[in-house]
This record gives C-alpha cells, structure tokens and sequence, in this order.
C-alpha cells in the first residue's frame, strides 16, 4: 500500500487503498496536505455520524436560519410613527398553535426555558435545544414576532416572551398487539400553545 505523509496536521502514515488506479493516487498526491487528508476521509467517519444524526432529527439547516432571524431582529430600526398605532388594550402580540402532536408535558419542558427571555435569545436557546418539541414552539415564536411587528408596530429587538403555556387536549387511543393476543393501550396527546410576547420599554 501507499503510504501519504500529512506533516503539516502531524499524522504519518494516512494510508490510501491500494485498490485505487494508480492514476487517482497521483492526483491526490499532487493536491495541498489538508486537501490530501481530506481526500483519503481523514476525520470523515465523524462528520458522516454528524450529518446522519442532523438529518434524522430535520434540524440541518435550522441553526443558519435563526442566527439570520437573530441579525435582522437587531439591526432592525425602531419603529416609526408610520406603523399602525396598538390601542391601550393591544400591548403585547398573542400566537395560538393548535392541535401539536405532541405530548404538552414534553412542550412545556422547552416553554419553561424560554419565558421572560427575549427574541434573540429565545430564538438561539430554541436552534440548539436537543427537543423536538423546539420546532413547534419555534414556529409560534416566528408567528408571535410577526404579529407584534405587523399589527402592532413593536420592534422585534425589543421583544420578550411575557406568558407561555401549554393545555392537554384530545387523545387518540390505539392499541399495539402484545403477547398473548393481549392488547397495548397507546394515547397519542396533542396540546395548544398560547405564546405571548410584550415589547420593554
């Protein structure tokens, strides 16, 4: 087999297959060190296991999205007397999410991290929580800024979560086959979640 020295990260002996035509060994031969390593999979099994545990939970591209969320919520200006004025009683934006296929004890686990938190950090607290339940509630957080800046005026830099929740509702009931010709009762939950959210002063 050949053998590919790496001395620039430090490792010798990152070998290549010997399978490989001769004229593929020569073209990574001809490469820089760090393409070299990466060339051969140096590190690659790793970043296989990342990108299938990403994949599997639909969080892949989430991460990027709320830190693009996070820069335009602080860049954005204040809000000006052109946008529609909030009457006394409309100080705070309200987003109902109904019927979430999911259990509200696992749902509120999330809520209760981000009460009284602001936007921005309600929006990275929820990129990076390893819940499935930050989807749902993410979702509302989106639907509840858009509400506070659209209808009433609010800038979302300013935000804060004041008061969230989540109610039990319905339950399906299944039952999984067991020993014995004996049936398993399943309850799938589904929940409401009320999300509101007050600008500071």
């Amino acid at each position: 087999m050949a053998a590919i020295s790496c001395n620039a990260l430090g490792a010798v002996g990152v070998v290549a297959s010997a399978r490989a035509p001769v004229a593929s060994r020569g073209a990574v031969a001809a490469l820089p060190v760090r393409t070299q390593a990466k060339s051969v999979g140096f590190g690659s099994e790793a970043q296989r296991r990342g990108l299938a545990m990403n994949a599997a939970r639909g969080r892949s591209t989430r991460g990027a999205r709320g830190f693009e969320v996070v820069a335009q919520a602080i860049s954005e200006p204040e809000a000006t007397e052109a946008a529609p004025e909030a009457s006394a009683g409309d100080d705070e934006a309200v987003c109902y999410l109904r019927g979430v296929h999911m259990s509200p004890y696992k749902v509120r686990r999330v809520l209760d991290v981000i009460r009284g938190k602001s936007y921005e950090e309600c929006l990275i607290m929820l990129e990076f929580m390893p819940y499935r339940a930050c989807e749902p509630v993410l979702n509302a957080l989106f639907s509840a800024a858009s509400n506070a800046k659209n209808n009433l005026g609010m800038n979302k830099a300013k935000l804060y979560v004041s008061e969230t929740y989540a109610d039990g509702t319905g339950t399906m009931k299944r039952f999984h086959p067991r020993a014995q010709g004996r049936p398993f009762p399943i309850r799938k939950r589904t929940c409401n979640i009320t999300l509101k959210m007050k600008e500071r002063p």
